[in-house]
């Protein structure tokens, strides 16, 4: 039997490690994930859960244990991500990571009307980011066409900085288009990143 001990370490580490394993585990195998977090065990199950995986979760004094059988699929490049919650009343601030042109796995013309209603809705909302960084497909909605620009240009209005890929500008040949944000390189986007409470990604 195959195990992950993810004790001490913070989303998305646990939910990294786990899949890592699955994909290295049989059909019908089975792994035991220890946890110390019941947030991150929250997000484990569910993550399992939305895999199709069997699980079993068991107790032991301050740790939890979930005993999966490998009855699901899961592909090398399903994101883990958006699985992470954080229910944290101590992290005041955030920053949100667009790193495609649509949100979510599955229909890519749902996700743009997600992302699309995601971004518009964040100037409405009472607790807004510190901070918003986007990067490889995500730098095409800073960009002139952009669906969401009147939305991001009053975000960056309210004093929320907007950072976007240099490189990835460079890579799609489309700094000449950018609309909306600041040209930022790796460096300032992982201090950014470091930096706050927590990473939300859409």
């Amino acid at each position: 039997m195959k195990k992950v001990d993810a004790r001490g370490k913070l989303c998305p580490i646990p939910l990294i490690m786990t899949k890592k394993a699955l994909l290295e585990l049989a059909d019908n195998e089975n792994l035991e994930v220890i946890l110390d977090n019941e947030t991150t065990k929250s997000n484990v199950e569910h993550f399992l859960r939305d895999h199709k995986m069997e699980l079993r979760t068991t107790q032991q004094g301050k740790e939890f244990i979930i005993h999966v059988n490998k009855t699901g699929s899961i592909q090398e490049n399903v994101s883990v991500e958006e699985f992470c919650a954080i229910d944290s009343p101590r992290l005041n601030n955030y920053v949100i990571t667009v790193k495609r042109n649509v949100m979510g796995n599955g229909s890519d013309e749902l996700g743009q009307m997600l992302l699309k209603a995601a971004i518009n809705t964040i100037p409405d909302i009472d607790k807004k980011p510190e901070k918003m960084i986007f990067f490889n497909s995500g730098i095409e909605l800073t960009l002139n066409n952009s669906p969401v620009l009147e939305s991001l240009k009053k975000i960056e209005n309210m004093g929320i900085e907007i950072l976007v890929c240099g490189t990835c500008l460079d890579y799609f040949n489309k700094k000449s288009e950018l609309a909306v944000g600041r040209v930022s390189n790796m460096y300032d986007i992982l201090d950014a990143m470091t930096k706050t409470d927590k990473v939300v990604f859409l």
